[in-house]
């Protein structure tokens, strides 16, 4: 009877010890898949982030506008490799759940090319606008994204991990900063997904662009000044060589 006895409470003890690790199971089950669901919107917001910090740099330190400049705005220290990128940590705090989500950005190189110039590099890209107006240029991120319960310290215990290779197009003009290229991949084959170039296209003068146009356009207008407009050609980035300036069919200015 005895033995009856233990056998029966070795079995309830098995017993409640397999339900006790079936019920952790789907509780740890339940929490990596909230977690999964966090991933991408924590990235996002901290990529955000991330991308406004870049713009306000180079809002900064670009020419305050005007109705219209008299010369062509200096380089921007940000589009031509002056300036430096940092890495960055963001924790993310989404409403209505007890998990965070560490997101890291790390540029795949601290500096941008200057547009147009002979260096290479992971951020080279070909068919810029190197117009002084545009200064087009290209920063690549790895951004990785880890979600789970966070400690005091904010040291994220992970449940899901995401990893995502960005490219933001940089411009002198704004938003100065926007999103071309993104990939989800652990091992990206290269970094400017989506975006390995700009547009060689002109546009003609006051033609209508086509909707996959992306360039900036540059209106140059001839202005009081010495000589005659007609003396002059725009610049070779912004439309062909071929396209002269005129001084229209009004009465004829000078300017340059």
């Amino acid at each position: 009877m005895l033995a009856q006895t233990l056998v029966l409470i070795a079995m309830l003890t098995i017993c409640a010890v397999s339900l006790v690790a079936g019920v952790a199971g789907t509780v740890r089950a339940q929490s990596a898949a909230a977690a999964r669901a966090l991933i991408v919107p924590g990235v996002e917001t901290a990529l955000g982030r991330y991308q406004r910090d870049v713009a306000a740099t180079i809002g900064a330190q670009a020419a305050a506008p005007s109705a219209a400049f008299t010369a062509p705005p200096p380089p921007i220290p940000a589009l031509s490799a002056a300036t430096t990128w940092p890495a960055a940590h963001y924790l993310e705090a989404p409403a209505a759940s007890p998990l965070r989500i560490a997101v890291d950005v790390q540029p795949t190189a601290q500096t941008v090319p200057l547009c147009g110039g002979s260096e290479g590099g992971p951020d080279a890209a070909v068919e810029l606008q190197c117009s002084p107006f545009v200064q087009e240029s290209r920063l690549s991120l790895t951004v990785t994204g880890d979600a789970g319960p966070a400690d005091a310290n904010g040291a994220v215990s992970s449940l899901a991990h995401g990893r995502y290779t960005v490219t933001l197009r940089l411009f002198a003009q704004p938003p100065y900063a926007m999103v071309s290229g993104l990939t989800d991949a652990a091992q990206p084959g290269a970094y400017h997904e989506g975006d390995t170039a700009g547009w060689n296209g002109a546009l003609a003068p006051f033609a209508v662009p086509s909707p996959d146009d992306t360039t900036i356009h540059v209106l140059y207008a001839c202005v009081p000044g010495s000589g005659s407009c007609a003396a002059s050609n725009p610049a070779p980035q912004d439309a062909p060589t071929t396209l002269p300036w005129t001084n229209g069919n009004g009465a004829s200015p000078t300017g340059s």
